[in-house]
């Protein structure tokens, strides 16, 4: 049977990315960041997993809002890193492991998701600029992926509480794939920002800390929050950045 082996949570700025790609992991500026990622690449590199289960989100690269999911699961066997304007990074393809996106699918629809399903769509910085970051990847990526966009751009998206209980259900659906796999979960995304409008820059630190204390250790209270709640307390990206880390918190 799959097993969970734990569960990561990481940023998805493509910047990270983009200086992983200009060797700036020494540079006084970034070298806090990389060093902050080096406990997790040792802890992958030592457990060996064979699929990681990527919960991010597009940032309108290939999935547009003339038909917009909320939650859309891969279910190729690879995929490769989208050109989102500037030329696509010099990474290789990651294998997707479709039986188990296949069996993911099946188990979430049993339980009343209403999935979206993809297949030949180039994955943006929401999943690649961690991944490169946190998983060891030349000559070539040491395992596969699957892929579990959540739609949070175009309003309305999952609540929190949805988000949530779909982090059950996928604890079920991977602890029922026949297949002896060790799965590890990657929810990408930001804590509290605002990109745009009046409070463009925003951030609340103290905040921050609350929420990661409470999704430790009462998440069903940030299950109960609304989207202006926390549009109110993070800014209007952390109302949707946060939706990836509920979905594999009861994983």
């Amino acid at each position: 049977m799959a097993k969970i082996i734990g569960a990561v949570a990481a940023s998805h700025t493509p910047t990270i990315g983009f200086a992983y790609d200009r060797n700036k992991q020494t540079d006084p500026v970034w070298k806090p960041i990389f060093d902050s990622f080096k406990p997790v690449q040792d802890w992958l590199v030592a457990k060996k997993p064979e699929v990681l289960l990527v919960v991010y989100n597009d940032h309108v690269t290939s999935f547009f809002f003339d038909h917009y999911s909320a939650f859309a699961l891969g279910v190729d066997t690879s995929y490769s890193v989208a050109d989102e304007g500037g030329g696509a990074r010099q990474l290789r393809p990651v294998k997707g492991h479709a039986a188990l996106s296949h069996h993911i699918g099946a188990a979430l629809m049993a339980d009343e998701f209403d999935m979206s399903f993809f297949q030949g769509k180039p994955l943006d910085h929401g999943c690649f600029s961690p991944l490169s970051m946190m998983w060891p990847h030349e000559p070539q990526w040491p395992g596969a992926i699957v892929p579990l966009q959540v739609g949070v751009l175009q309003f309305p998206i999952p609540s929190a509480s949805r988000c949530y209980k779909l982090g059950q259900a996928l604890r079920r659906a991977i602890e029922s794939y026949p297949e002896d796999l060790k799965v590890v979960l990657v929810a990408t995304g930001g804590l509290s920002h605002q990109v745009h409008g009046e409070r463009a820059g925003f951030n609340n630190t103290a905040w921050d800390k609350q929420f990661l204390d409470l999704i430790e250790k009462d998440p069903a209270t940030l299950a109960r929050m609304t989207q202006a709640d926390y549009a109110r307390l993070g800014g209007m990206e952390d109302a949707m950045g946060r939706r990836r880390g509920y979905c594999i918190h009861r994983c």
